[in-house]
């Protein structure tokens, strides 16, 4: 009896194993899977990190239980190995360094959500404590270029406009942003680029076809001169999910093991399935946008989507990521203000600082907690 049930048990974690083997594949080969034909595949990515650790787990007990056995996950692991290398870096991470390298540019990302403060609910953009806060930061790392997205320019708050700060007193006297007034208030919200090294051209480029939902920012370009080299920046803000008290409270309820309405989970589901879509189709659009760039391209911003997906894997092409080279972990750069289970989650690195294989970054870091949903990126990064 005793060997039936041991026989029982061994079979049964066997099962257990093929089944996160088998999560682990689809998750590894989900970036190649575009989410307008195979949209299940968005979610996938949100927890590979545990897929891959379960599978860890089942090589080790393997090999203490029946060695031959651990061959299936380890066969598997290295299967999709690359996968785990675009979501954590395991390399040391050295001590951020405020005296850059020379002949280095120190790159800055960093989505701003209106300058409302992480634990703010009323749409305060004006608030000037919180907003000096998030300058400071620009201060004491010193950028050369900056991407913001979700920045708004008050132009009638004259020198409290952030704008005006930027430009007269931290010295960023180039510039390109795409704002739209914001509920007709003379506050324009967008993304910006601002640059303390001249900025020969740029532009702003609209999603096309756009999304229903509108709530992709315009991407917006500048060619920036770096010597005796022009270097095209790409800004990007890429469609979020627009979540509300509603649906964050149906995935909190889902933490809690709450009874939560079918329907209700289903429309979560559903909006998140159309926010995948849209993902794919504005990779494709941007990266066709790309193509077409003369100089060596850097493309930074909130893709609103992780590693493992085929918007990380389209946009990024064959740059490198700086939080891959010089970063440590999982890297995560979101955290909701509005859910309790999407705080806890270590894997929401959506934002990104990509740069050309000629380059290469030399430090990375990230901090900014709180002062919005998104931590900054500072990286630099010099031409080898």
């Amino acid at each position: 009896m005793g060997n039936f049930f041991k026989s029982v048990s061994v079979g049964a974690m066997m099962l257990l194993n093929i089944i996160v083997a088998a999560l682990y594949l689809a998750c590894s080969f989900a970036p190649f899977l575009h989410p307008k034909t195979w949209w299940f595949t968005g979610f996938l990515g949100l927890f590979f990190p545990f897929i891959f650790l379960l599978l860890l787990l089942f090589l080790m007990f393997w090999i203490f239980v029946r060695i031959k056995r651990a061959f299936f996950s380890l066969l598997v692991m290295l299967a999709g190995f690359s996968a785990v290398g675009n979501h954590i870096s395991f390399k040391r991470g050295d001590d951020f360094s405020q005296e850059k390298q020379p002949g280095s540019i120190r790159f800055m990302g960093w989505n701003l959500r209106h300058f409302i403060p992480f634990d703010e609910s009323m749409f305060k953009p004006d608030r000037d404590k919180h907003l000096q806060l998030i300058l400071d930061q620009v201060k004491k790392y010193q950028p050369d270029v900056i991407c913001f997205q979700e920045f708004v320019s008050m132009p009638a708050e004259g020198k409290k406009d952030p704008m005006h700060y930027l430009e007269h007193v931290l010295g960023y006297k180039y510039h390109q942003f795409a704002g739209e007034d914001i509920f007709d208030t003379k506050q324009y919200s967008g993304i910006a680029i601002f640059s303390r090294l001249p900025i020969a051209r740029g532009g702003v480029i609209p999603f096309s076809p756009a999304s229903p939902d509108a709530n992709a920012e315009n991407t917006v370009f500048a060619d920036v001169i770096d010597g005796a080299d022009t270097l095209r920046i790409y800004a990007v803000h890429f469609q979020s999910f627009g979540f509300g008290a509603r649906e964050y409270g149906v995935i909190d309820d889902v933490k809690a093991k709450k009874d939560s309405s079918v329907i209700q989970s289903k429309q979560l589901i559903k909006k998140m399935r159309n926010t995948f879509y849209w993902h794919g189709v504005q990779s494709d659009f941007i990266v066709n946008e790309i193509a077409s760039s003369p100089y060596p391209t850097f493309v930074m911003g909130d893709l609103n989507d992780v590693p493992g997906s085929y918007t990380y894997s389209v946009v990024r092409g064959d740059r490198k990521d700086a939080f891959l080279e010089k970063g440590t972990g999982l890297g995560a750069t979101f955290t909701s203000s509005s859910s309790f289970m999407l705080q806890l989650l270590p894997t929401l690195r959506i934002d990104y600082i990509f740069h050309p294989e000629q380059y290469e970054a030399l430090q990375f870091t990230q901090g900014g907690k709180r002062l919005s949903d998104h931590s900054f990126l500072v990286s630099d990064i010099r031409k080898k």
